[in-house]
């Protein structure tokens, strides 16, 4: 169980203070190398590691000892936690409170190297996911650190088909990216200093793929919204050939007439 923190005057801590490395035994482990040289902390603060995965509520604890005394937690086993997209959030945690008091956070943390079942550095602004969906085919899954694509893993191959197969990518992704759009103006209200969250990075992805190079509007009106999200997705489809592209593709399969 998930302890609760007062996250009161926490500080950021850069990412680059934590390197990485995720083994694809069975089960899969990982190793994790902290530097907290020069973050202002009480020697006894507590040093933790919490691990998670796209398609997955589980959130696994990892202690690494104090800011004083660093020692990494003997079992770094990464239980339950089996998607490809695995990322970490460092913790610098006061205890002497009862709920404790978080002193320092890294989120986001992707492992710098892995195996073949585990995705390093950043993968693009929307990273793929195999997940138990039941008879759904694709769902998107927001999370703080990112928005991902989860598609069923019962269907073979079908993670490759959303990203190459062009009469499916045609289909969906104009959706996907008109339902991000608008779900990021809402979450960029609450943006901080990190320019690496995922309202950000869509909404920057966004204004470059404008037809005039428009930024997103300021105007919380949703029919203002729509429109500049409207004009986007056109150019989206536009700059893809998605029409010409779906036609090819589904040539034969008797859909030409609907295109």
């Amino acid at each position: 169980m998930i302890k609760r923190i007062n996250s009161t005057g926490r500080r950021r801590i850069a990412r680059d203070h934590v390197v990485i490395e995720v083994f694809d035994d069975s089960p899969r482990s990982f190793n994790a190398s902290i530097d907290l040289a020069g973050f202002d902390a009480p020697a006894e603060a507590a040093v933790v590691l919490e691990a998670t995965c796209a398609g997955s509520n589980t959130i696994s604890r990892f202690e690494f000892g104090t800011v004083g005394e660093p020692a990494p937690q003997k079992r770094r086993i990464l239980q339950d936690l089996h998607g490809e997209n695995v990322f970490f959030s460092l913790k610098v945690i006061d205890r002497s409170e009862r709920l404790g008091r978080l002193l320092g956070l890294a989120e986001h943390i992707r492992p710098l190297k892995g195996g073949a079942k585990t995705a390093t550095g950043r993968k693009g602004i929307l990273p793929v996911e195999k997940a138990d969906l039941g008879d759904e085919l694709w769902r998107l899954e927001f999370r703080v650190e990112d928005v991902f694509l989860l598609v069923n893993e019962r269907i073979p191959d079908l993670a490759d088909r959303v990203r190459f197969d062009a009469a499916l990518y045609s289909l969906i992704y104009p959706s996907i990216i008109r339902e991000v759009l608008y779900r990021a103006f809402d979450e960029q209200r609450d943006s901080d200093e990190d320019d690496e969250r995922w309202p950000t990075l869509w909404l920057r992805f966004a204004h470059r793929l404008h037809p005039e190079q428009e930024s997103p509007p300021e105007d919380e009106d949703d029919e203002v919204r729509q429109e500049w999200i409207g004009e986007v997705v056109s150019a989206f489809c536009r700059d893809h050939s998605l029409r010409e592209k779906f036609s090819q593709a589904a040539g034969g399969q008797g859909w030409e007439e609907a295109v």
